[in-house]
């Protein structure tokens, strides 16, 4: 515990920092740029433009924000299948500036009935687990869920059919799309796990064979044709039983009893999406909107935002709410509110349908005060000082945003978890089924695929849904969405999506490009802190007792909002050669 007298006694020298720091130091301008392309209407922003012109076709038509997100997240499965699809889930969060309501919808994945808690663990040694079984391989799918979720969307809040939504998606399968440099840095990836391990040019046959050029390096200018044309048609002539009963199902099950795997009939006619309420937050003006469990990323953007304005409160004399957004001291106060949402999230939070999740407890104005007066603004501290487990997250993701003129807003976010999943491909109808089991606890204390070390509290069980860090979120003013962002890219998630709102809302930026600024990144374990780009104080902040690495990894943005002059503008992150459309 930090004593607040030694924070008293240094406050005039760091006061004085803090407003040299603020002259010096300041990258980002605290201004209302005008969007590089602006709209009257509406806006998409998706991860490839194909996807947004998909939403665009709908809007246009008449259909409004949710057809517009329904025929997106079909596009996506087309144009991006190593990031989301059929095979996965997700998480949609909706505003209705008519009824002032928000709603969340889940539709992530559960476990197949037949799962068990230590169905990963090794037989000959039950301290460890089975390797590559929770990433590779059909035993690593949980029961897909976006199909169900999405007819679910459109049937109960949108209002256009299922032949008009699917049509954008159904006439890329057909005519194909040109693939970009994101396709072929995926694509080389993928070769290069099969030349590390050979025996995937058998096991993962049909993967190689439809969706990785049967081996052979994309070029520029060559053009990809989606193997899933039969697959949608038959959604669009029979809705959820397209997917759910009859010879798609049936394949995907003897897709399962061909590799091991445990999805049944009974699984797939089982699945249902949830409606939950979203959790809300204020900041600012602002009322924030964004996803409750089994998402963590809801919690740990209104923990973190929480616990920046209880500092504020707590150390005025510090200048904390006046400093610059790269200064030494707000990257070090905003590391520190990451170190312990991150931490918390590990320590309490799993499928609230199956776990107790003290959810009002986490994102409390009263929590985030006891939080803030633990951060030492001279240097940070041990992991213990912070929680005892980190927790497992999503890789393969895409997220995409859409905002029209009267307000109406939807921000989604889909995955089927690390890239092209476990690997499998249903070999019939070309279905990319998701590694899901992967976000579950294999093993109490031993790492995922992305070198968390996992909780009890997201332990295996059947039906149960795996943790997430999808952080789908609505920024709302005077009842109207005025900014709608998420992203992809497992733990990054959380803290790219709260950088991107910081710098819209806190730092009063709506230039576009705030979704490709350069991040900073800190998931509490390890205990590092990712820096992006070569402007940060990296010596400031070795001071401060941070490990630094420079990554460039980071999480990859799509954001839509409303300028000064009321006009729409969208910005999706080149990291992954999105771009915005919109009329």
């Amino acid at each position: 515990m930090i004593v607040r007298a030694r924070l008293a006694a240094a406050s005039s020298t760091r006061l004085l920092a803090a407003s040299a720091l603020v002259i010096l130091l300041s990258i980002i301008p605290v201004h209302y740029a005008p969007a590089a392309d602006s709209y009257e209407h509406a806006v998409v922003a998706a991860d490839h433009a194909a996807a947004s012109a998909a939403g665009v076709e709908i809007l246009k038509g008449g259909g409004n924000v949710v057809d517009a997100a329904v025929a997106t997240a079909f596009a996506l499965s087309v144009v991006r299948p190593a990031s989301s699809g059929v095979g996965g889930g997700g998480f949609m969060l909706i505003w209705d500036a008519q009824k002032r309501r928000a709603l969340s919808i889940d539709y992530r994945e559960r476990a197949p009935a037949a799962a068990t808690r230590d169905m990963f663990v090794d037989p000959r040694d039950p301290t460890k687990t089975l390797a590559g079984a929770s990433e590779r391989g059909h035993l690593a799918a949980a029961v897909p869920a976006q199909v169900a979720g999405l007819l679910f969307a459109l049937r109960e809040y949108g209002t256009s059919d299922l032949t008009t939504v699917l049509a954008p998606a159904l006439r890329l399968c057909r005519d194909g799309v040109i693939v970009d440099r994101h396709d072929m840095a995926v694509q080389k990836e993928v070769l290069g796990d099969f030349v590390k391990h050979p025996e995937y040019r058998q096991r993962f046959a049909v993967l190689y064979r439809l969706y990785a050029n049967g081996g052979t390096p994309w070029r520029p200018g060559d053009r990809f044709h989606s193997p899933l044309t039969k697959l949608l048609e038959r959604i669009a002539e029979r809705g959820a039983d397209g997917f759910y009963r009859g010879e798609v199902a049936e394949a995907i099950v003897a897709e399962m009893r061909r590799g091991g795997g445990l999805i049944s009939l009974e699984d797939l006619q089982s699945i249902q999406p949830t409606v939950r309420t979203a959790l809300q937050g204020e900041y600012g003006a602002f009322t924030i909107f964004t996803m409750p469990p089994p998402s963590s990323g809801g919690i740990g953007l209104l923990e973190t935002l929480n616990i920046l304005t209880a500092l504020g409160r707590q150390l005025p004399e510090a200048g904390i709410d006046k400093l610059a957004p790269d200064s030494p001291l707000f990257l070090h106060v905003l590391t520190e509110s990451f170190k312990h949402a991150f931490a918390d999230r590990a320590a309490w939070l799993g499928d609230a349908d199956y776990a107790k999740v003290p959810i009002q407890r986490l994102t409390s104005r009263e929590y985030a005060e006891k939080l803030a007066a633990k951060i030492d603004l001279e240097r940070t501290q041990p992991p213990a000082a912070y929680g005892g487990h980190a927790i497992p997250d999503d890789g393969g993701t895409s997220h995409f945003s859409i905002l029209d003129a009267q307000g109406n807003a939807v921000a989604c976010t889909e995955t089927i978890n690390t890239h092209f999943g476990n690997y499998v491909v249903e070999p019939e109808f070309g279905i990319v089924l998701n590694n899901e089991m992967d976000d579950f606890t294999s093993l109490p204390g031993a790492p995922n695929a992305f070198g968390l070390v996992q909780s009890e509290a997201n332990a295996i069980a059947p039906g149960k849904r795996p943790l997430s860090s999808m952080t789908p979120t609505i920024a709302v003013r005077d009842g109207r969405a005025e900014f709608v962002v998420g992203a992809s890219g497992g733990p990054r998630i959380i803290t790219a999506t709260t950088q991107v709102l910081l710098s819209r809302i806190r730092f009063g930026n709506s230039d576009p490009s705030i979704v490709e600024a350069h991040r900073i990144h800190h998931q509490w374990s390890p205990d590092r802190l990712d820096l992006e780009g070569p402007e940060w104080p990296a010596a400031e902040l070795e001071k401060l007792g941070h490990v630094l690495r420079v990554a460039n990894d980071h999480a990859v943005v799509q954001a839509a909002g409303r300028g000064a002059d009321g006009k729409l503008w969208g910005a999706s992150d080149a990291r992954k050669e999105g771009r915005a459309k919109g009329y």
